[in-house]
């Protein structure tokens, strides 16, 4: 892995699903690590803010600050994201209590969501949760992306711009 290179965020219970294969067509041929959620040992948001030595959260935060681009990459599920992919959001509370110097660094940083689903079109809930989530920190969010199962993408304008900015993040 690269450090500036770009970063996606696997959050499907499955490393070889509709998703990671959307995701691979998404980033095919940009600068662009893939990190499987669900192969890192992230534990649930403790209002204690007690975690284990060897918890990835923090250390794929840092990576997260450094990334010209950051893809959230999640089947729907029941209106919302993944298990994996909740329970990384979640943490990000950890960022507004214990952590706000590294919480600070992820304003500007830019953002984009990829989801799959059974329906045609993507899920409002899910992206209205994205756009409040990258609001209340102060994350561009460049784009969220939609493809229905292993299907083309719902917007090509929305792929063309969130690639765009693999290479000019600005």
């Amino acid at each position: 892995m690269h450090m500036n290179n770009s970063l996606a965020l696997l959050g499907s219970l499955r490393s070889d699903g509709n998703t990671a294969k959307a995701l691979h067509r998404l980033i095919h041929g940009h600068p662009c690590d893939t990190l499987d959620l669900r192969r890192q040992k992230i534990a649930h948001f403790s209002y204690a803010q007690k975690y284990e030595d060897d918890d990835a959260f923090i250390g794929i935060v840092e990576r997260i600050v450094l990334a010209p681009v950051t893809i959230f990459a999640t089947p729907v599920y029941w209106y919302s994201y993944s298990t994996p992919m909740k329970i990384f959001i979640d943490r990000f509370s950890d960022l507004l209590v214990s952590q706000k110097p590294l919480g600070r660094r992820l304003r500007g940083c830019h953002f984009a969501l990829l989801s799959t689903g059974s329906d045609p079109t993507p899920d409002a809930t899910l992206t209205q949760a994205f756009d409040n989530f990258c609001d209340y920190l102060g994350i561009h969010n460049i784009g969220m992306v939609y493809s229905c199962e292993d299907g083309s993408f719902y917007d090509e304008q929305s792929v063309i711009n969130v690639r765009k900015h693999f290479q000019n993040p600005s």
